[in-house]
């Protein structure tokens, strides 16, 4: 809701204040009072008026010398002084001018001059906050994308996220920022998808929103016909009505009450926020303008990448069928085992980041097999050592061709890592304890469960209780100090709901 001004009157006669706020009150102003200059200074830190009737002559602190503590301090620099004097020297009027008066009043005044001269200032502060406001929320806006491609990683790079960060920097500004705001692209024929963000108490709430907005209806025809410039509507504008009542009925957002709204449609965006504590004017639709257009920058942005996200997926997972197109697994195998790692991680604690890459490094674990001879990875019987030796350099094999690649860090040191064992035993470096990477720890264990399930030209195949304790208790080839404690401890944990992925992927 709207806030009536205020206005601190200063005099140390009390029969000024009270004519002035007898003058004042009636019009709708909340009048403050002080009796001196230190008074004073303490409402203005504790009330922030809109406006001070400043007298000059009073003890200790002068009318001059509060103005100029006023208009030296930042906060209150821009809250207007008129100083009601009986002075009438030109002498004391360019004193006040330097000490950055706004205007003057002479005593004794009359009611229609006061009245007048408060108007005409009340006017103008409240221009110049707009202003003031919109390129702070401007500037604000704008600083945050710098800082969001400052640090821009396309691999931790979420949409949802950082548009929501971006609409905490308006909803979470201290002045004049709007309650709710609407952010919805077209989805269809008179349908569209978005999301809804509130400011609630200190926290930023979002929900996805769906909803019909037919272009011929009364808030269509604002919204998106003339919102195509932008437009917007206080409470007491009646076409205002038609956007709120669209609100209440159309979105998940309570009764209201809905007052104060700006948007602003571009196809096929549209953005529209509601409830601004004071009435709307053209400044808060260059912060909406403003607002779209990085929306629509992080929305390209995301489509990119999840353009090449997708084909980089379908790349790496061709890459891993082609590699296994000679071995006795097939492409569920790779499955499996990228998904048999994730759930290990994401019971081990990591992080859900963590949890997605290793889903699909995983499946890049025997990729290196592309530079083995079939003769050697189809052979039913034992190999011999100097075939052991080739098979053992396909980890190395599958590093060179993951590379040094960032966003392919992680597989490469699966590929690496997943023979290397807890005790050292394993191959291509021999690797111990945590010398072996975390990925590589988790998808050694995952690798080897699937392998125990799957039937193999040298082996049957295990079922769950059998493979289980294979891997707890150990067999001969396979032993528990082969595995991180803390992996082996979350596959005891877990291990029931990596069978019933198993029969779900199973050949």
């Amino acid at each position: 809701m709207e806030k009536r001004p205020k206005i601190l009157v200063v005099d140390d006669e009390e029969m000024n204040l009270v004519l002035m706020e007898a003058m004042l009150a009636p019009l709708g102003y909340e009048v403050l009072t002080a009796k001196d200059g230190e008074g004073a200074l303490a409402k203005v830190a504790r009330e922030n008026p809109d406006l001070i009737l400043l007298d000059v002559m009073m003890p200790r602190l002068d009318g001059f010398t509060i103005c100029r503590m006023l208009k030296d301090d930042e906060t209150t620099r821009f809250i207007p002084v008129i100083m009601v004097t009986a002075l009438d020297q030109l002498e004391d009027r360019v004193r006040g001018l330097n000490a950055g008066a706004d205007d003057f009043l002479s005593k004794p005044f009359n009611e229609l001059e006061l009245t007048t001269r408060v108007r005409s200032l009340l006017r103008v502060k409240h221009l110049n906050d707009q202003l003031r406001y919109a390129h702070q929320h401007i500037n604000y806006i704008t600083r945050h994308v710098e800082g969001l491609l400052g640090s821009f990683d396309p691999l931790q790079f979420k949409l949802e996220t950082a548009r929501k960060e971006l609409l905490q920097q308006l909803l979470g500004l201290k002045e004049r920022a709007p309650e709710a705001v609407l952010v919805a692209t077209v989805s269809g024929p008179e349908s569209w998808e978005g999301w809804l963000y509130r400011r609630q108490g200190g926290t930023i709430h979002s929900e996805a929103v769906a909803f019909a907005l037919p272009e011929d209806s009364p808030a269509g025809e604002l919204l998106l016909r003339a919102g195509r410039e932008g437009v917007f509507g206080n409470r007491e504008d009646e076409k205002g009505e038609a956007v709120f009542t669209f609100v209440k009925t159309s979105l998940p957002a309570g009764p209201g009450p809905w007052y104060n709204y700006a948007g602003y449609y571009h196809h096929p965006f549209l953005v529209v926020a509601f409830n601004y504590p004071a009435g709307v004017t053209a400044y808060e639709l260059d912060v909406l303008r403003n607002l779209l257009t990085y929306s629509q920058f992080l929305q390209l942005v995301g489509g990119q990448i999840r353009e090449k996200e997708e084909a980089f997926h379908y790349t790496i997972k061709a890459l891993a069928r082609a590699a296994e197109a000679n071995d006795e697994d097939t492409g569920n195998h790779i499955t499996r085992v990228g998904i048999f790692a994730r759930e290990l991680a994401r019971d081990l604690g990591c992080a859900e980041n963590f949890c997605r890459e290793i889903a699909l490094a995983a499946q890049m674990h025997d990729v290196g097999k592309v530079h083995i001879h079939p003769d050697i990875l189809r052979k039913p019987d034992r190999l011999t050592p100097a075939e052991w030796r080739i098979m053992q350099q396909h980890t190395i094999y599958g590093a060179r061709i993951l590379g040094d690649a960032l966003h392919l860090k992680m597989a490469r040191e699966v590929a690496l890592h997943h023979h290397e064992k807890w005790d050292g035993s394993g191959y291509p470096a021999g690797l111990k304890g945590e010398e072996i990477s975390l990925a590589g720890r988790i998808v050694a264990l995952a690798d080897i469960y699937d392998a125990l399930r799957n039937k193999r030209s040298y082996k049957p195949a295990f079922s769950h209780e059998e493979a289980c304790q294979i891997i707890i208790i150990g067999d001969g080839r396979v032993r528990p100090e082969h595995f991180d404690p803390a992996v082996l401890a979350t596959f005891q944990r877990v291990a029931s709901h990596l069978e019933e992925i198993y029969e779900i992927l199973k050949d």
